[in-house]
């Protein structure tokens, strides 16, 4: 099957098949040489799924487009190549991917001689607030790297600060009511209660949960990983006994178990064995729920439920896998002003706030 991408002329993408899951989302496959590929999602005529499309025909023995030499296609390249790429998350990596291609499309043929920070900044304008900062931060490490390898004498991203955002609570935490009309509507032993279980019990977010597996759960029944996005390890209570703040949480606990199937390689693979993609998550349960909560919600309220349970903020960070002792703080301090108007014990703040305490006064010590 060839489809076409329609801008000033018409490009015929070879070999780009297409199917549609049952809740209507199509993805693509690049079949060739024998080898199927999976593409992802469209917009066909997305810079980055061109970017994928390009990749996976190489890889496929599919002609490659050249780039100019000393140009930013070129940067971009050897970028990708470099030392500061490869030693980035793989979910960074995917971020730094989308935004290489965006800049690789609009301005891969321009000299990297002639980048400066005017340019730069015509670029982020196009931008809603949360893409361009994070294209900027693609931008500084592009122009450090060509300042670094002496592909420019400047770093073209000096001076340019980060836009202001607008203040916003991200991802709306999943009520109680979402869990048990989501637990009423798919059954134990459905895809989508199993993930959505998972993601609730445990506080992962997408990228680790698709690779969360039998192997990390230790000898004394926890379930240990390090966190792609902040390297930070997370310890999640899994057969052993729960802290006394968290015994009302054995409920959860229990239908996350109930969903398991034991043997599997990853607790989210696939009907084929194959494990799960973090946007193939992501989509399931945005498909299975109602609008305006995602699968990182669930993260929100799972770490919600430990401060509304007097959990401490280092409790959270053990769960969760802060890094920082702030974002942890934030929500011990959302639920204890939600005590105060609906009548939660007071040692509940107290322990909370003799944990706050505890932390900082083992930073004066260092």
């Amino acid at each position: 099957m060839r489809q076409t991408v329609r801008g000033g002329g018409v490009v015929t993408l070879k070999y780009l098949t297409s199917t549609k899951n049952s809740a209507g989302v199509t993805y693509f496959y690049l079949r060739r040489n024998g080898k199927k590929t999976p593409l992802g999602q469209g917009p066909i005529d997305s810079p980055e799924f061109l970017a994928r499309y390009a990749e996976a025909m190489g890889a496929t023995g599919g002609a490659v487009k050249s780039v100019k030499e000393n140009s930013l296609a070129a940067l971009c390249n050897a970028f990708r190549a470099g030392t500061t790429y490869k030693t980035k998350s793989k979910g960074y990596r995917a971020v730094l991917d989308r935004n290489l291609a965006a800049i690789t499309e609009a301005y891969g043929e321009a000299p990297i001689a002639g980048l400066k920070p005017h340019h730069i900044r015509a670029d982020l304008n196009k931008l809603d607030p949360h893409p361009a900062n994070a294209r900027l931060k693609t931008w500084r490490l592009l122009c450090t790297f060509a300042n670094d390898s002496n592909w420019s004498p400047i770093n073209a991203t000096d001076g340019i600060k980060r836009g202001a955002l607008p203040k916003s609570d991200g991802h709306t935490p999943w009520s109680s009511q979402d869990i048990a009309d989501f637990r009423a509507r798919w059954n134990i032993g459905s895809v989508q209660r199993l993930a959505m279980e998972l993601l609730f019990w445990t506080g992962a977010r997408t990228v680790d949960a698709v690779r969360l597996s039998p192997s990390m759960v230790g000898a004394d029944g926890v379930l240990t990983f390090t966190q792609s996005k902040t390297g930070g390890k997370a310890y999640v209570p899994w057969t052993c006994h729960l802290p006394a703040w968290a015994s009302g949480f054995e409920a959860d606990r229990q239908h996350l178990l109930s969903c398991l199937q034991a043997g599997t390689f990853t607790y989210l693979e696939t009907s084929s064995g194959k494990v799960r993609s973090e946007a193939g998550l992501s989509n399931l349960i945005s498909a299975a729920t109602r609008p305006g909560i995602s699968a990182h919600g669930l993260r929100k309220s799972r770490l919600t439920a430990i401060a509304e349970a007097g959990g401490s903020a280092s409790a959270i960070m053990s769960w969760g896998g802060h890094k920082s002792l702030k974002e942890a703080e934030d929500y011990v301090s959302t639920a204890n002003r939600k005590a105060l108007l609906i009548g939660t014990e007071q040692k509940q703040k107290s322990a909370n706030k003799s944990d706050k305490s505890a932390n900082k006064h083992s930073k004066k010590l260092k």
